[in-house]
Order: structure tokens, then sequence, then C-alpha cells
């Protein structure tokens, strides 16, 4: 039985990510935002954590706004304990401006944690992410 349960929070978890990046090139803010907790965290490089949705939504809107999202991600670990999860992993970033220019790609690692919800959903309770190349 909780092998089976195990694979089910881990096929969960695999969504959750994959929604993620589809919600990023799709440029879908809303449903994007609605993969996170009410008091999640997200840890973006250069900047202070953002806590709350209230904070994450104004950290990150301005990029849904302003960029067309491209993203590869690949998650090189996934782990259940209780009613929390996390992904581990790599990915590619590539942001071109909506209003014209070069597009920049960023190459990346990303831990997300994950807490089980009361309707058995899982839903994005911490986020970090960072560059593998050095700041220039």
């Amino acid at each position: 039985m909780l092998e089976e349960r195990n694979k089910a929070d881990f096929a969960a978890i695999r969504e959750i990510m994959n929604q993620y990046v589809a919600t990023l090139e799709a440029g879908d803010f809303d449903r994007w935002i609605s993969l996170w907790t009410d008091n999640g965290i997200q840890m973006p490089p250069g900047a202070p954590a953002r806590v709350g949705k209230g904070q994450i939504s104004a950290g990150m809107k301005p990029a849904f706004d302003l960029f067309n999202m491209k993203v590869t991600i690949d998650n090189e670990e996934t782990r259940v304990t209780g009613n929390w999860g996390f992904a581990r992993g790599t990915g590619v970033e590539a942001l071109t401006p909506k209003a014209g220019g070069k597009t920049e790609e960023l190459d990346v690692k990303y831990l997300t944690i994950l807490e089980k919800q009361t309707d058995g959903s899982w839903k994005i309770a911490r986020d970090c992410f960072n560059s593998n190349k050095p700041e220039t």
C-alpha cells in the first residue's frame, strides 16, 4: 500500500513540475500562481525571499508580462516524506523579450519543496533557483 501511495505522490509531483513549465511557456500567470500554497516562499537569485503569494506575484508578474519563456527541466531527484516532497534538478530557461530583442538563455538549477494539501493534491511551498554560470 505504501509503495502505491508513493507512486501516486511521485506522479503528482512530476505533474506539478510539468504544469510549472507549461504555465511559464504559455504565459499563464494565473495558472502558474495557483500551483503555489498561500504561504509559499520563493528564493530567487540576487533578491530577498518572496514570502506569500502576494510577494511572489509582485516579483514574477513582470517576467510574464515582459518575456516569452521556453523552459526545459531535468528533474534529477524526487523524494516524499509524509506530506512533504521535493524535486531537485537542472534546466534551461530561454527568455525572449515580447517587445523584441535578443533571447537570453539561463542555465539553472532548482530545489522545489512541495506540500500535500488536505484534498490530497500537491502545491509548491518553497522554490529556490539560481544560475550555474558565474555572475558577470
